[in-house]
C-alpha cells in the first residue's frame, strides 16, 4: 500500500481531515491507513489473548515492584519522612529557565514567584506525616504548583501549560503528604505520579477502603470518552467525564427494580461512585452507566486487535500536554490505551522508554540507519518506539513501519500546506518528528508491552 505521489505531501493535513470530505470517494477507498481494521485484518492471529488475568496481574505487579516511577500505595508506610516529602515538593516545583508568562500575556515576575514558593509551606511540614488516603472524584488536574495559573514559555503558544502534569481519573487512589495554608490544595502520592490537586477534587476515606476501591474496581471505560448518568438533583455524580481507562466498582446485586437517583437501573450498570461529602469525607454512591456506554465488565482481552482498536479512538482528538484539554499527551495517550487492557504502564515517555519492567531493545546512537531499519522490521503492532522524549506506537508496516502517535506537529516540510497535527494521527515514521530531525536516527528504544505471538515451526 504505498502512499500515492500527490498524496504523500499532504499527509499532515489528510490525517487532519474526515474521510468523507475527501473527494466523496468511499471510506473503504480513500487513505484506508485511518482506519483501525485495515491494520487489525493485517496482524497474524491479532485476536489472539497474549496475556491471560493472571498474567496481566504479574506484569502489574513487576511494574510496581521494579519502576522506580510507580508507587504501591498498598505497600506505602505509615509514616514519612520529612526530606523524602520536600524532595518531591521541590523536583515538581521546578520551572523552565528563562522568562515566562501567563496566558493573558502577564510576565510572570518576582512577585508572582515568592507567592507561588510561600504557598508550598514546606516549613511546616513536621518530621514525619502520616499519609491520609483520598479517591478522586473527577477527573483531576495534577500541578507542579498549587495554582491554577497557566505558565507558557513563550506568549504566542498557548497550548503548553508548563505548570500542568497529568490527570486523575474518577477513583483514582492517592495519598495526601501535605497542603496549602488555606486547605484549597493537597500535595498527593498516586500509583504514577505526584503532584498538587485541588481539594474539591479529592474525597478522603479509611485506607483500606480507599485502596480497596481501586482493588474491586471492575467496569472498564473502553470508549474514549463516557458519563455518568445526568442528575438533576446531584450535580457532584451528574454528567462526569470517564476517560479510557477509568475503573468504577459495579455493584452487580443491584434490583432491576430498584430505581437509582430517581431513574431505572434496566438499560445501565450501576457502579459506586466516589463522592465527596460537605467535610470532605468519602461516600460511595449508587450512579448509573448507560448500557450503550462503552465499557467493560473488567479489562479487555490483551490481544494486539485490542490494542488498535483502542488506540484508533482517539484518532483526531487534539493534544493536551499533560492531559490538559480533556486529552493527552503522546506517554498519556499510550498509557491511557493499554490502561483499558488493565495494564499499568509509567506515565512520562522517559519512564516508559527504561522502564525495568518493560521489555525493550536499547538502539545505540552508534547504530546505522541499515542496523536501525533491520531492527524495525521485527515491531508488532502496539509495540513502542521511543526518541526519549517522544513515544509512538507501531500499528503495523508497509514500504516500513507506520505509527499511531500524540503529536503537537508533523514533520516541518518547504510545503507551506503540511499543517500542524496537534492531535493524534497515524503516519509512516518515517516522517512522525516535530523538529525536522531524522525519526529513524532519533530512535533510541524499542519496547514491547505485549509478548510476541508464540509461533510453531510447521
Amino acid at each position: 500500500m504505498a502512499i500515492p505521489r500527490l498524496i504523500a505531501p499532504l499527509l499532515g493535513v489528510a490525517m487532519a481531515l474526515p474521510v468523507h470530505a475527501i473527494g466523496g470517494a468511499p471510506e473503504s477507498t480513500v487513505m484506508p491507513w485511518l482506519h483501525g481494521d485495515h491494520w487489525i485484518a493485517r496482524i497474524p492471529a491479532g485476536e489472539d489473548v497474549l496475556l491471560d488475568a493472571e498474567a496481566v496481574a504479574r506484569a502489574n505487579r513487576r511494574m510496581l515492584t521494579t519502576d522506580p516511577s510507580i508507587t504501591d500505595l498498598a505497600s506505602l508506610a505509615d509514616s514519612l519522612e520529612r526530606d523524602d516529602i520536600i524532595r518531591r515538593i521541590d523536583r515538581r516545583a521546578r520551572l523552565p529557565e528563562g522568562s515566562l508568562w501567563l496566558d493573558d500575556g502577564t510576565v510572570v515576575d518576582g512577585t508572582m514567584r515568592r507567592h507561588w514558593e510561600a504557598r508550598l509551606r514546606r516549613e511546616s511540614l513536621p518530621a514525619r506525616i502520616t499519609p491520609r488516603y483520598a479517591l478522586t472524584v473527577r477527573r483531576a488536574a495534577v500541578r507542579r504548583l498549587p495554582v491554577r495559573d497557566r505558565v507558557l514559555t513563550d506568549p504566542s503558544s498557548t497550548d503548553i501549560d508548563h505548570l500542568q502534569e497529568t490527570a486523575f481519573f474518577p477513583g483514582t487512589p492517592v495519598a495526601i503528604l501535605h497542603e496549602t495554608s488555606d486547605g484549597a490544595w493537597q500535595f498527593v502520592l498516586g500509583a504514577t505520579y505526584d503532584g498538587w490537586i485541588e481539594t474539591e477534587s479529592l474525597a478522603c476515606g479509611d485506607r483500606d477502603v480507599v485502596v480497596g476501591y481501586a482493588a474491586g474496581a471492575t467496569r472498564t471505560i473502553t470508549g474514549r470518552r463516557e458519563e455518568t448518568v445526568f442528575v438533576p438533583t446531584l450535580p457532584a455524580i451528574s454528567d462526569v467525564a470517564l476517560d479510557m481507562g477509568t475503573c468504577l466498582v459495579e455493584r452487580r446485586e443491584w434490583p432491576l427494580t430498584l430505581p437509582v437517583n430517581g431513574q431505572s437501573a434496566a438499560a445501565a450498570t450501576v457502579v459506586d461512585f466516589p463522592a465527596r461529602g460537605p467535610d470532605g469525607s468519602l461516600a460511595l454512591v449508587p450512579v448509573l452507566l448507560p448500557l450503550a456506554a462503552d465499557s467493560h465488565d473488567g479489562p479487555l482481552p490483551a490481544s494486539r486487535a485490542n490494542v488498535l482498536r483502542q488506540a484508533f479512538k482517539f484518532l483526531g482528538e487534539r493534544y493536551g500536554w499533560g492531559h490538559d484539554f480533556g486529552g493527552r499527551d503522546c506517554s498519556g495517550f499510550v498509557s491511557d490505551v493499554y490502561r483499558s487492557l488493565g495494564l499499568l504502564l509509567p506515565r512520562n515517555a522517559d519512564d516508559q522508554a527504561t522502564s525495568p519492567a518493560l521489555e525493550r531493545v536499547e538502539v545505540p546512537p552508534e547504530w546505522s540507519r541499515e542496523q536501525r531499519l533491520d531492527v524495525l522490521k521485527s515491531l508488532e503492532p502496539g509495540d513502542l518506539v521511543s526518541t526519549g522524549r517522544h513515544v509512538m506506537m507501531v500499528v503495523g508496516h508497509d514500504e516500513g513501519p507506520w505509527i499511531i502517535h500524540d503529536t503537537r506537529a508533523t514533520r516541518p516540510s518547504a510545503d507551506a500546506s503540511v499543517a500542524a497535527a496537534n492531535g493524534v494521527v497515524v503516519q509512516p515514521l518515517v516522517t512522525a518528528l516535530t523538529d525536522g530531525t531524522d525519526p529513524i536516527a532519533a530512535i533510541t528504544s524499542l519496547i514491547r508491552v505485549l509478548p510476541p505471538r508464540r509461533t510453531t515451526d510447521p
